[in-house]
């Protein structure tokens, strides 16, 4: 009997860890390769989880509702579940060509547990997660208002889930929300002993008559006396027809650039979470209850300060070799941040429902036992974070901290909770 147990047992765990193979995994489990269990019990039993719906809400009884803006910080210990442990990218990390290439040895992670960024990026580039920009992109730095929260600026896939790694167009866009970018150098070529730059001329190219690649390749070629002298034909001619209807795509000058820098974002660079969620009041079960709508990263931006307008965004700060780092345009390539003036800001926001079905399968540590983890979604169903309120619906459409400065923003903010908390209270009576 005794055998027979064990037999059962033991097929389970291989079954598991074989399954556990099949399937993309959803999370970091305790079963590896060769039928390693790394504990005791196989923590996930059920690879893949579907969030619990909520509650279903009838309009007639949806009688009132304050939207409130609020800022999960990583500083505060209550949160720290959320934001750690932190991953890492090896300096030799590329955007990945592939859904393997998503979980390769140069992005380093814990084996047990991920950081709540660490499941977005993840997620970000298996195309489970849609990713709404914090601006209109089309608008002049000047023009510039940062209203993302209102779902107006998603970056659009073209086919389906594969696109990063698919549509090149749609992976910039996305790395320009989720890393660091830098300006590759310009493309030179050597014409019979003379270095040239390589340049669209975009005058020529969008005239009427126009300039095709082909026509502009030979106009290259035909420079050199000998054509057998000009490095341009050891170019790969597919790639640099890429780059030559790049260079000036969205009014670009017609340089044609080699690939810039690229460093992602680590889970060390999120600074806290902003959420922007409705507290309602539901007549049928007599709750005042909360709904997150939405979710956006926070990092550090390099600052640029505008004579008529206030701090804006500059580059992304991130972790590079454990330091912080910029890509300075001066320069030409990263650089220690050291005393560049430093602005907190939204990276990307996203649907806050798209996330709960990805981080349901994503475990956060428990302080009392190793056996009893919850997942991401049980934590913010829960509501085991603390946050603060730096905005709410008002006539204005205003933050907290252009009426209200330093310590009195935080009385101010403190203010809106009691108020709701009263609106709840003034509904019974006894």
């Amino acid at each position: 009997m005794k055998n027979t147990s064990l037999t059962i047992v033991l097929s389970f765990i291989l079954g598991a860890s074989i399954f556990a193979q099949d399937v993309p995994p959803r999370g970091p489990y305790n079963t590896l390769n060769g039928g390693i269990v790394d504990g005791v019990v196989v923590k996930d039993e059920v690879p893949i989880r579907s969030a619990m719906a909520y509650e279903h809400v009838r309009l007639a009884d949806y009688v009132w509702s304050k939207r409130v803006f609020s800022r999960i910080d990583a500083r505060e210990k209550l949160n720290h579940s959320i934001f750690f442990p932190f991953d890492e990218f090896d300096s030799q990390f590329k955007p990945p060509a592939s859904e393997a290439d998503v979980d390769g040895p140069l992005w380093i992670k814990h084996q047990e547990r991920w950081s709540l960024w660490t499941v977005i990026l993840r997620h970000v580039m298996l195309g489970d997660l849609p990713v709404y920009r914090v601006a209109d992109p089309t608008y002049n730095v000047k023009q510039i208002i940062e209203d993302g929260y209102q779902f107006k600026y998603p970056i659009e896939r073209i086919s389906g889930n594969e696109d990063y790694f698919l549509n090149e167009e749609y992976q910039g866009e996305i790395n320009s929300t989720i890393a660091a970018l830098g300006q590759g150098p310009v493309m030179t070529v050597n014409i019979d002993g003379t270095d040239e730059k390589l340049q669209n001329d975009p005058d020529i190219t969008q005239s009427s008559q126009g300039q095709t690649f082909e026509v502009w390749f030979d106009s290259i070629v035909d420079q050199s006396f000998d054509p057998t002298r000009s490095d341009m034909l050891v170019f790969d001619k597919t790639d640099l027809e890429v780059r030559w209807n790049k260079s000036i795509a969205n009014g670009g000058s017609g340089l044609i650039r080699e690939d810039g820098p690229i460093s992602f974002q680590s889970s060390e660079g999120i600074t806290a979470y902003n959420i922007k969620e409705d507290w309602f009041f539901d007549k049928e079960r007599s709750v005042l209850d909360k709904r997150i709508i939405a979710i956006a990263p926070i990092c550090k931006f390099t600052k640029v300060e505008e004579k008529e307008h206030k701090e804006m965004r500059g580059t992304m700060v991130v972790f590079r070799d454990g330091v912080e780092s910029y890509f300075s345009i001066a320069q030409s390539e990263f650089q220690p941040l050291e005393n560049e003036p430093t602005i907190q800001l939204e990276m990307f926001w996203m649907y806050f429902p798209d996330l709960r079905n990805v981080m349901v399968n994503y475990y956060t540590y428990n302080d009392h036992s190793d056996a009893q983890w919850m997942s991401f979604d049980d934590l913010f169903w829960k509501r085991k974070y603390t946050a603060q309120v730096y905005r709410t619906s008002d006539k204005f459409d205003r933050e907290i901290e252009d009426y209200r400065f330093g310590v009195d923003a935080l009385y101010e903010a403190e203010k809106v909770k009691n108020e709701i908390r009263k609106w709840e209270h003034d509904v019974w009576n006894y």
